[in-house]
């Protein structure tokens, strides 16, 4: 029997969640779609280094969707499950137009810094499989965060990367109010990526959307309109949270047309606490070298 049905048997057959489960659905394996030749975005460059660094030979229908309204200059959401290859549907198009300029930027902004440290080392990779003709300049990235030196802040302010990764407190506090400092960033930005859109709700959100506007207004004033791409796993008003985040008109790419594996969905009443519940979780399947 698999490791998994093991360990599944055993949560179920465990006194101390007796009264605990009270659902367990198993749901299919789904295989994906891919997109044909017909729907396949055109790149002004050649990204098939970068694709096949990565192991991958076709695009999701979804993500070719979403990277042909992007290179339409349309502002997109793309709202797919976790592990549908989102990262690649901004990465692709942003990679392409820095090739062909590689005197702009993108910024990539992140809720959490540990998400964009953890985005800066695939990111670095594709840079390297991306780099165009021998006589184009090399493409660079470099996170802008609190736990950077103030040498290694001043160096990126004065010679920006192509791609900045950051989050929204650096963004409020250290870009928009020293834009001048920025200016060549500002004036030469083409995409602003906006991940784990869900988190800017609420307060969060409301502050956001100030933040946002501020950043169109200086972008405007150094002559830049850059495009926006949004992403999110878990939210059902995509277009809606992001047209208010930023109140330009934002187009959805939604569904689900990566594979998806088979799984099991237990539902427990956690009856002797969340964290309890987890780490009893935890435990059995550390156990079982899960």
């Amino acid at each position: 029997m698999p490791v998994l049905d093991t360990y599944i048997k055993g949560l179920k057959s465990y006194k101390g969640f007796s009264g605990d489960i009270v659902c367990h659905k198993t749901l299919p394996r789904k295989p994906g779609r891919f997109s044909d030749g017909e729907d396949a975005p055109g790149f002004s460059n050649d990204l098939t280094p970068v694709l096949e660094m990565l192991g991958i030979s076709t695009l999701y229908r979804h993500q070719a969707r979403a990277i042909s309204k992007i290179q339409k200059g349309i502002h997109t959401v793309v709202a797919t499950p976790t592990a549908s290859g989102k990262s690649l549907i901004y990465n692709l198009p942003v990679l392409d137009a820095l090739i062909s300029e590689p005197d702009s930027h993108a910024l990539y902004l992140f809720p959490l810094k540990a998400l964009a440290r953890d985005q800066m080392d695939t990111l670095a990779r594709m840079l390297k499989a991306a780099s165009g003709p021998e006589e184009s300049p090399e493409l660079t990235a470099g996170v802008y965060d609190g736990d950077i030196t103030a040498y290694r802040k001043s160096k990126i302010r004065k010679a920006p990367p192509n791609i900045l990764l950051s989050n929204p407190e650096m963004l409020h506090l250290a870009m928009l109010a020293h834009h001048r400092l920025w200016e060549s960033f500002f004036s030469r930005l083409k995409f602003v990526v906006v991940d784990e859109v869900h988190t800017y709700r609420g307060v969060m959100g409301s502050n956001m959307a100030w933040v946002f506007r501020r950043l169109l207004r200086i972008c405007q004033f150094y002559g830049a309109a850059p495009k926006f791409i949004f992403c999110s796993a878990t939210i059902g008003n995509p277009a809606q949270l992001s047209e208010r985040l930023t109140g330009l008109p934002v187009e959805v790419v939604d569904g689900q047309d990566a594979p998806v594996g088979k799984k099991h969905v237990i539902m427990m009443r956690g009856l002797e606490g969340a964290a309890q519940t987890a780490i009893t979780l935890i435990h059995a399947a550390v156990h079982r070298g899960l």
